[in-house]
């Protein structure tokens, strides 16, 4: 693309057209000159379509739209039989005054560059024309050969052929003068200063721009429609309409961070401008990772993540992934230079994480670089849980800044994965623990997990974290977060903290509360066997109870407890193993009650027929006829239950489930 500068407006379409050919055409170090008046010794002044300065010499090009069959001679012209003046000839005579002035002009010891005139002739915009020429050597051309004659070595007529050297070329803009004054003007709009072209095309153009209001310069970018050079109104009213769109977009976002800020639209008449101010930094897709420390990147992803979320909040999506659209400055801030909003939310989220995964990996982190290896594949579109972690670990850093020195041990105060710090250990056995944790940034009691035997457990420890994420119910302990204690095999899960006592740890029993808590549970246990999941290990200690509700908690402790504190003490082995899950979890419901409730203070140690026998010792206020040959069958193993049926009914207390919602 060729350096463009215009003198003057062209004076009808042929020349505009002729003059963006030239432009796109030509090389990018050749200089155009449109419509610009050369000086004659008497002072008339000589006006030239096109002026080039090129690699062999200075051609003087006069445009002609003649369309039709144009016969050159040497001395007469004619278009389709009619007379038609020879351009040639004054193109030649305007090419002879300019050498004139080169020459008287040119210091000793340099040669004056060789100028010639030359026609072209455009037809309708590159269409019917014909040329016939009675010398080939006459310097006309249509569009087929223009480009070639002004590039190549043969379309040049002088007898001897030179290149024009660099010195030539600055002697040749000298002698006209004021060039450089009329291509800063060009090259203004209001206060912006074009200064580099990045894209032109149909109408269409991107600059950088200088902004120059006084002694501070900010650099922009400035998106510029020219009707004038569309080939149809149409497609020049869809991209004006698409240009004040993004102008829209921008106002509408305007303060959130990662958005570019522009000012006005500007309409002069000729042209619709958009000036977007640069970005700082550099394109993402250039970032060398190596020369950022992990705080540096953390500092890029948090900057991401919550420019991002910032323009979701606001309703729209970023749409232009392109790796050069996505800016990161020396500070960690991220910027989008290409903000389309044509894209649903998750696949945007998809899409920032594909461009930010490579970062995320460099991290070291694994909870972050698995959420970026997730969300780049359509699996998270969670951008709050990831902004938390970042900020956990950011956090976490500057409290230790060597974090890989630090060795992470379950024990009082020490941190779990940035998030959560242990305060008290609630129960263990040898491959679990569970403890009181507080979520440090969130400032809230949680409960916390510990699996040693991750390989023996993972199937079924991740299976049973994600269905018991996406399910609530005010009777079943709720799961927070699944992740990896530090660079160990060691897992972890976080449940919401259940104030209140293990059923087996309370100092007082309230009468008629524990029938409330059982139905309580009830109705939690018929919901999760409805999902098809199951507890497999009920018992007084996966039982919290407070004055208001009782949970079922502990999920996936299960197995060892349910071996070490319930099975074997209380039912058959023989029986355990044979039995359905839905059957184990309504016996270690109904043991664990009767167990809590016997007076015989031996909570934990009694075997299936001990606990039948303390249910036929309860008097009628504690439990009715039915209701006892029901626990009975229960702990023997006799009530086989099916999909669908309902627990209360089971049990028959439908009227404790009504005073409970009264």
């Amino acid at each position: 693309m060729a350096k463009q500068i215009s003198f003057g407006e062209p004076v009808n379409d042929a020349e505009r057209w002729a003059f963006k050919l030239l432009t796109d055409e030509l090389p990018q170090d050749y200089v155009l000159l449109t419509n610009i008046e050369i000086p004659t010794p008497s002072g008339q002044a000589l006006e030239v379509d096109a002026l080039v300065v090129g690699e062999w010499g200075v051609y003087v090009v006069d445009v002609k739209g003649y369309i039709g069959c144009l016969e050159a001679g040497q001395h007469a012209w004619a278009l389709d039989g009619r007379d038609v003046d020879n351009s040639l000839a004054k193109a030649n005579y305007v090419a002879r005054v300019l050498s004139g002035k080169l020459k008287h002009k040119i210091p000793v010891g340099v040669y004056a560059p060789w100028c010639q005139g030359m026609v072209f002739v455009t037809g309708r915009k590159g269409s019917e024309i014909a040329l016939e020429k009675t010398d080939g050597s006459l310097s006309i051309y249509t569009p087929k050969q223009i480009i070639a004659a002004l590039t190549k070595e043969w379309g040049l007529t002088a007898p001897r052929k030179f290149p024009v050297s660099q010195q030539q070329r600055d002697l040749v803009l000298d002698t006209l003068g004021q060039v450089a004054l009329v291509e800063q003007r060009n090259n203004k709009i209001q206060d912006f200063e074009k200064t580099k072209c990045l894209f032109i095309q149909h109408g269409l153009e991107v600059w950088q721009a200088k902004y120059n209001p006084g002694d501070w310069s900010a650099p922009w970018l400035l998106k510029i429609i020219v009707p004038s050079a569309f080939d149809d109104s149409a497609s020049q009213t869809h991209h004006e309409n698409l240009l004040r769109k993004e102008f829209y977009r921008l106002q509408t976002l305007a303060g959130c961070s990662g958005v570019p800020y522009c000012a006005p639209l500007i309409q002069d008449g000729e042209q619709l401008v958009l000036p977007v101010r640069m970005p700082k930094g550099e394109p993402v897709n250039g970032l060398d990772l190596s020369k950022f420390s992990i705080n540096d990147i953390l500092e890029i992803l948090r900057c991401g993540v919550s420019s991002l979320q910032q323009i979701h909040r606001r309703g729209m999506t970023v749409g232009g992934w392109d790796e050069h659209c996505v800016f990161v400055a020396e500070d960690g801030a991220v910027e989008f230079i290409d903000i389309k909003d044509n894209v649903g939310f998750n696949d945007d989220i998809k899409a920032f994480a594909g461009v930010f995964s490579t970062a995320a990996a460099a991290t070291l982190e694994p909870r972050i670089s698995q959420w970026f290896k997730q969300a780049a594949l359509g699996r998270i579109c969670d951008l709050d849980t990831i902004r938390s972690d970042i900020a956990a670990v950011i956090a976490y850093r500057r409290l230790y800044p060597d974090p890989d020195m630090v060795e992470v041990k379950a024990e009082n105060g020490a941190v779990i994965d940035h998030h959560y710090q242990l305060e008290r250990l609630l129960n263990f056995t040898a491959e679990t623990e569970l403890w009181k944790a507080r979520h440090i940034q969130g400032q809230y009691d949680c409960a916390l997990s510990l699996y040693r035997n991750v390989d023996a457990h993972w199937f079924q420890l991740s299976n049973l974290f994600r269905s018991l994420s996406t399910l609530y119910h005010p009777h079943i302990e709720r799961v927070i977060t699944f992740g990896q204690l530090g660079t160990s095999q060691d897992l972890y899960i976080t449940r919401a903290w259940i104030p209140g006592s293990t059923l087996d740890e309370l100092l007082e029993i309230v009468p008629g509360q524990p029938a409330r808590w059982f139905v309580q549970l009830l109705t939690g246990l018929q919901y999760l066997h409805s999902l098809d999941i199951y507890h497999g290990a009920i018992c007084p200690k996966n039982i919290v109870c407070n004055s208001e509700r009782a949970v079922l908690v502990n999920f996936g402790i299960g197995w060892e407890v349910a071996t070490s504190q319930y099975a074997q003490q209380y039912a058959d082995p023989t029986l355990w193993r044979l039995e359905g899950s839905a059957e184990k979890d309504l016996y270690g419901l109904v043991a664990s009650f009767i167990d809590v409730l016997s007076e015989d203070e031996l909570v934990g140690q009694h075997s299936t027929a001990q606990l039948i026998e303390i249910v036929n010792q309860f008097d009628s206020a504690r439990m009715d006829d039915k209701l006892k040959q029901l626990c009975r069958q229960v702990l023997n193993f006799e009530v086989s239950l099916t999909a669908g049926q309902n627990y209360i009914e089971l049990f028959e207390m439908e009227a404790v489930l009504a005073s409970l919602s009264n």
